[in-house]
């Protein structure tokens, strides 16, 4: 049997395994230390390129999720305006009855024509200064409007918002609010039409508008279950798991110590023998 002091092979393997054990235990504190399983591409390439798409998915959801909560601020924004429309058409509806009756005088008529007229302005003004980032909502311009609504793009919701504005509401045989004129009682019950046909206007703009909140609303509801899910194959592939990442730390550092006694066994084996075999030698 051949023995050589000077070249220790065994002890150059334990070296190598301790170095290999080492980094390994720097990597299992720096996973623990950041949270990710997956720090760089070469942790886990194939991991880290679906990581990545996953998390381009959630963001893409969750911007999503504020494009659908912007269109119902615009959609709640025009029904507020068209509240304000519809509430002033029932008070012209009130000067118009009043007008249509047969005790009114054609002065009394005048009169109750000039409180008409300033109420129709006030609609107008409703209708022209009802916007949302500065975009007129009730003006007939916010017409197929489209918003993103979804990761791809065909996942859009269109809407359009009808103008209530005295020039656009009334009825086609009639006239439009615009044209109220109750200096007489044949003019007011004219105008009684026309008011009314405006109100059933007004009425189907909002219910379209409450449509379009209540599609809007559980569109939301979907694209967040979609979210979480995702974000959740995100984690599963790029977090770190805490419990099982700790036993590997603790088992890296076992085999460490036991590398550390394995070299410092063999080196007072080694000093023994040469001792024996040379009891001579300072």
């Amino acid at each position: 049997m051949t023995l050589r002091f000077n070249t220790d092979i065994t002890g150059m393997f334990g070296a190598n395994q301790l170095s290999r054990l080492q980094q390994g235990l720097g990597s299992s504190i720096s996973r623990m230390g950041s949270g990710l399983q997956i720090q760089k591409a070469a942790d886990n390439a194939s991991g880290l390129t679906i990581a990545n798409n996953l998390s381009s998915q959630a963001r893409g959801f969750g911007q999503a999720m504020r494009n659908a909560s912007d269109a119902i601020s615009i959609a709640q924004v025009a029904d507020g305006g068209m509240s304000g429309v519809s509430a002033t058409l029932h008070g012209i509806r009130e000067k118009v009855l009043q007008a249509a009756n047969a005790s009114q005088s054609t002065e009394s008529r005048t009169a109750i024509q000039a409180d008409i007229s300033k109420a129709v302005t006030a609609m107008d003004d409703i209708a022209s200064n009802t916007r949302f980032n500065n975009q007129p909502l009730l003006s007939g311009t916010f017409t197929d409007k489209s918003f993103q609504i979804g990761n791809l793009p065909g996942q859009t919701l269109n809407f359009s918002i009808s103008a209530v504005n005295s020039g656009r509401l009334g009825d086609p045989d009639l006239g439009t609010v615009a044209d109220i004129d109750v200096t007489t009682e044949e003019g007011a019950r004219t105008a009684l039409g026309i008011v009314d046909a405006a109100l059933g206007q007004v009425n189907a703009n909002r219910a379209n508008l409450g449509s379009a909140h209540n599609q809007l609303e559980s569109s939301i509801r979907s694209i967040a279950t979609s979210r979480v899910q995702t974000s959740a194959a995100e984690s599963s592939i790029r977090d770190v798991d805490i419990a099982e990442e700790s036993m590997n730390m603790n088992r890296i550092k076992n085999l460490t110590n036991a590398s550390l006694f394995a070299q410092i066994q063999g080196r007072a084996n080694r000093e023994n023998v040469f001792s024996i075999l040379m009891p001579g030698a300072a």
